[in-house]
């Protein structure tokens, strides 16, 4: 049965033969044409791809220099802050003995004050027994 249908059948593919060899063909050069098409999209999406990664790189260089420009500028902030504190923590010491001193200065303020008080008090009496005594010797 099937050798029987062969048979039948080759006259037609005879025919058949070269339509679909032109067919193929004809898709094989429309998939060749897309295919380089496609190629060529390609290429130019990675030179595409190619010069932004180059954009890209040279903007991380400019950002990587410009981090390393701060931490050095970072790092004499911090010098100039430390200095600073060690500074202020010396004037503080400094005010605080200055507190002390003024204190000390204040009491003594006060005892010579209460001391000249007492003279002048003293000096006070002295004279008035001196005026009553004069005063005394003068009448009799």
């Amino acid at each position: 049965m099937w050798p029987k249908l062969l048979f039948e059948l080759l006259p037609h593919l005879s025919r058949l033969l070269p339509v679909a060899d032109k067919y193929l063909g004809s898709k094989s050069a429309g998939d060749k044409a897309r295919d380089e098409e496609q190629a060529a999209a390609m290429a130019e999406l990675a030179e595409g791809l190619r010069l932004e990664l180059g954009q890209v790189a040279e903007a991380h260089t400019g950002v990587y220099r410009q981090l390393r420009e701060q931490s050095t500028q970072l790092a004499q902030v911090s010098v100039e802050v430390t200095r600073t504190r060690m500074g202020v923590e010396s004037v503080e010491a400094r005010l605080n003995q200055l507190e002390a001193r003024s204190a000390k200065l204040e009491k003594t303020a006060a005892s010579a004050v209460k001391l000249l008080a007492s003279l002048l008090i003293v000096a006070a009496l002295v004279a008035g027994m001196l005026i009553l005594l004069a005063v005394l010797l003068l009448h009799r």
